[in-house]
């Protein structure tokens, strides 16, 4: 594997960047959505919502992540945990896969009270992309909030 991206032989525009896979690469870019604002590389936080109620149902994060591996990797395999930055005593998280995953590759697990994972639970047998949205509601103190985790998985051969 040539990593394309340190070689600087990619053809990634100055707006994207650029990410290795095994035999190859891919330009990815950050483009918030509506009432987000980015907040460094891989986040978009959501903007204040004042008395808007639509607004206030929104995640209060969207963050973006890479996975690459090669395929038939072995089967169930752990592949992201998922839980608040810092848990508080009585917190309860739901993890669950939201877009993506029609042909149920993945699926969710509880580890406990402020953890989920996402695991691999059918071989992927060929090269693919794949583009993954989990969702995590946290319950604390009564109220829930909803984060959001973009998963890009790259399958190379």
């Amino acid at each position: 594997d040539i990593d394309e991206c340190v070689a600087e032989t990619h053809n990634c525009s100055f707006n994207e960047t650029c990410f290795n896979i095994q035999g190859g690469f891919r330009c990815l870019s950050l483009e918030c959505p509506e009432n987000y604002r980015k907040s460094g590389d891989t986040r978009c936080e959501r903007l204040p919502c004042n008395e808007n109620k639509e607004c206030q149902s929104l995640p209060l994060r969207i963050t973006y992540y890479h996975l690459s591996f090669p395929t038939n990797i072995q089967v169930p395999t752990d592949i992201f945990r998922m839980g608040p930055s810092n848990a508080v005593p009585g917190d309860k998280i739901l993890l669950s896969i939201i877009s993506g995953n029609q042909e149920g590759f993945f699926t969710t697990k509880k580890v406990n009270n402020h953890s989920g994972i996402v695991v691999m639970q059918r071989q992927i047998t060929e090269p693919r992309d794949l583009l993954l949205t989990i969702q995590m509601q946290l319950t604390r103190h009564g109220t829930v909030n909803t984060f959001i985790a973009k998963l890009f998985v790259f399958v190379s051969a």
